[in-house]
């Protein structure tokens, strides 16, 4: 009994510890079409209708902490609204709330901010479709937001506390220059483009660039503020595609998405597969993903010596459908993923899973039918 209390708490330390020490890391996400907005601002406004969004991740559930959220859980909510000024001023504007809990709910971070994107004049050729996406979208955004890290140091047990006659007792020394909580203001910003391959609408692709923590401020929960304990950049590349393989049935939609952070690197590519039950209806009921998730975090970056690999299969599947609203119809989306660990930290973390609901506002009736077509 007094062995799983003391290495309970252990672990607890030993994981708070290494947040305290080390350079963090960004939380990730398996269902990117769910979560564009998360990784690059640029897509404010992408959809050009009004969207909101919800996501919940529960990340190694088998590690000690909360049963619910999860032991290193992420919740986000985001919103963001397309204006078209007589096409000669087109931009998005947006607004997210997020929260990532560790252990047992005594670190906790929450974030909230606003996101701006300006699209610049679509490109076409005389003899485009106009009733085609455009041979090329170019959009442009930041993301400003405020930040503020939680510890319940209370809640804590450190060895100084331990004694072998009487167990826990007193106050840590850790306490006298530990601080509670950390409050700091952060800027992103993105580019995206958007490619209609020949003009035929039956290729698009995606190549995006974005930049988070450019101002890369101090995190650190001990009081520090010294270079080490400063968030290091984090910088995301992505190519996205949606290919029509037959007419108007069946889509296949590559992905890979590349992120860096410190000493962090991840990449994950895969495909989603989109399939109309209907191939005279414009929405894309059901698709679903496939993907690899390789990370490795380098123990010294000018040796390039690495510490830890590790890789995952991620497994997803999202559902697309109407909602049925008198004159002004909805559109919603439901997706679900899995990621299964299998090189590294192994299943003995039970992997990771994801669940996310998006609601789409067509600002015309119509638009509701093609608001699903392409992702």
């Amino acid at each position: 009994m007094r062995f799983n209390f003391y290495s309970k708490y252990f672990f607890l330390i030993l994981f708070i510890g290494s947040a305290i020490i080390t350079l963090a890391q960004d939380p990730t996400f398996s269902q990117f079409d769910a979560n564009q907005l998360y990784y690059n601002p640029a897509y404010t406004g992408y959809k050009k209708e009004a969207r909101v969004g919800v996501t919940y991740r529960n990340l190694w559930p088998n590690v000690p902490g909360k049963a619910f959220p999860g032991p290193l859980s992420t919740y986000t909510a985001t919103g963001d609204a397309y204006f078209n000024v007589h096409d000669k001023f087109i931009a998005g504007a947006g607004a997210f709330v997020g929260q990532d809990v560790e252990g047992q709910g005594y670190l906790a971070t929450t974030s909230a901010g606003i996101m701006y994107a300006q699209h610049l004049p679509p490109i076409r050729a005389l003899h485009d479709d106009k009733r085609l996406p455009a041979r090329f979208d170019i959009y442009a955004g930041f993301k400003v937001y405020y930040n503020h890290i939680h510890v319940d140091w209370s809640r804590f047990v450190f060895s100084d506390q331990l004694s072998p006659n009487y167990g826990v007792t007193g106050p840590s020394s850790f306490s006298q220059y530990a601080i509670s909580q950390r409050d700091y203001f952060d800027f992103d910003f993105g580019v995206l483009v958007r490619n209609n391959f020949r003009g035929k609408g039956k290729w698009i692709n995606e190549l995006g660039f974005s930049m988070a923590h450019v101002l890369s401020p101090s995190i650190s929960i001990t009081g520090s503020n010294t270079d080490a304990t400063k968030l290091p950049r984090k910088y995301v590349a992505t190519y996205r595609a949606n290919i029509a393989l037959t007419e108007n049935k069946f889509y296949i939609g590559p992905t890979v998405l590349f992120e860096t952070q410190g000493k962090f690197y991840e990449t994950t590519a895969g495909f989603d597969f989109y399939f109309k039950l209907n191939k005279k209806t414009e929405t894309v009921p059901l698709s679903i993903g496939l993907y690899n998730r390789f990370s490795e975090i380098t123990k010294n970056q000018e040796t390039n010596q690495s510490k830890i690999n590790t890789s995952a299969l991620i497994i997803s599947a999202t559902h697309k459908g109407i909602i049925p609203n008198g004159a002004n119809p909805l559109a919603y989306s439901i997706g679900f993923s899995v990621d299964l660990p299998y090189m590294g930290l192994g299943m003995q973390t039970a992997g990771a899973y994801e669940l996310t609901v998006g609601l789409l506002i067509p600002y015309k009736k119509a638009d509701v039918m093609k608001c699903f077509l392409e992702y």
